[in-house]
């Protein structure tokens, strides 16, 4: 069976981070990914947090990347050990055509993009202009000792939502010509907060 979206969750020393915001983008992205298909299909909603279960062999690592593939009617959940990389480098690439607003399993065009990156270790997506996204989470730009995230993100995660409902950050629309006004990048995820 083919599972066309998929969620990311963080679980860091057994506990399962942001689960509130991952149940709810599931069933938002459910609705909306089946409400545009033909045939009338009643999507199963999942309790996302009771079919979390981390194997044995992977309850002492501290931090675990846990991949929820899933479809109308199944989920399938895998899980992957996590080290937290550094991302210094960013590479302005143009693409005006994207469109991620769910988290779809078919990643080819972010993975075309990325093959862009040369010596940079990620890419920032521009969007009409506009900088929206990495192939791998949602960007924050600081400005003193304010960090901004861009008004026009091709997916609105879930790292996102907490920092900005924590106001941590706030949203801002940042046009690939302001990039010079900030003094750091970052990517936030599930897996890399601020």
């Amino acid at each position: 069976m083919e599972f066309p979206l998929f969620e990311t969750l963080a679980i860091e020393h057994g506990n399962v981070l942001n689960i509130e915001r991952h149940q709810q983008r599931y069933e938002r992205s459910l609705q909306a990914f089946y409400s545009d298909k033909s045939a009338v299909i009643f999507p199963n909603v999942f309790q996302l947090a009771k079919h979390i279960h981390v194997p044995a062999e992977l309850c002492s690592e501290p931090l675990i990347r846990c991949r929820i593939d899933y479809n109308a009617e199944q989920i399938q959940c895998r899980y992957f050990p996590y080290t937290r990389k550094n991302y210094r480098t960013f590479k302005p690439i143009v693409c005006d055509h994207i469109d991620y607003g769910l988290k779809y399993a078919d990643r080819t065009l972010l993975n075309e993009l990325l093959a862009q990156k040369g010596d940079c270790d990620e890419i920032l997506i521009i969007k009409n202009g506009y900088v929206t996204d990495c192939t791998i989470g949602n960007l924050i730009f600081r400005q003193g000792t304010q960090w901004f995230t861009p008004d026009t993100p091709l997916l609105e995660g879930t790292q996102r939502a907490k920092l900005l409902a924590q106001g941590r950050i706030k949203v801002r629309s940042i046009l690939a010509t302001d990039l010079h006004l900030f003094e750091e990048v970052r990517l936030i995820n599930a897996l890399n907060g601020l």
